[in-house]
């Protein structure tokens, strides 16, 4: 894996994600991938890894990476032991690497197949929420916070 950590995402993408409608496995298993990713999205991760890790069936981890394909989340053409997530959602070293990346001529953008234009409230009811799930309890790093928040103003 690459000693570079992939700490820029597309905040975007990342608002209009819950218009995807993932079940909570595949955003379990989408929230493994982000964190084991290199810059660009590449993932080298064994689907019989990730049933161990989230403690579920191997059918159930392909059928949620069925889920994650079908939305284009990440890619059809992957070899073996290996994932690519889109290049929208892959998490970058910058917003200038993310930029060259997508722009470049060799790497190929396929269709996102939920749609990204209004931002779906997120579900009333995530199981997630309250838990201590971590989704790469085995290492990863956390990713950089911001070093001053933004003032929030009044409009009016």
């Amino acid at each position: 894996m690459s000693s570079t950590i992939a700490g820029f995402h597309n905040p975007q993408m990342y608002e209009v994600l819950p218009n995807a409608c993932l079940s909570a496995t595949a955003r379990d298993i989408f929230d493994v991938l982000t964190a084991r990713q290199e810059p660009g999205g590449l993932v080298h991760i064994r689907q019989q890894e990730l049933a161990e890790r989230l403690g579920l069936s191997q059918s159930a981890v392909s059928r949620a990476i069925g889920q994650l394909r079908d939305k284009g989340i990440i890619s059809e053409r992957q070899r073996k032991g290996t994932l690519l997530i889109h290049p929208l959602l892959a998490g970058y070293e910058s917003l200038a690497h993310m930029t060259n990346h997508i722009e470049a001529p060799d790497t190929h953008v396929w269709p996102i197949n939920f749609p990204v234009g209004d931002i779906r409230p997120p579900r009333a009811r995530d199981a997630r929420t309250g838990t201590n799930f971590d989704p790469d309890p085995g290492g990863g790093e956390d990713a950089p916070a911001p070093e001053v928040r933004p003032a929030l103003r009044l409009a009016g």
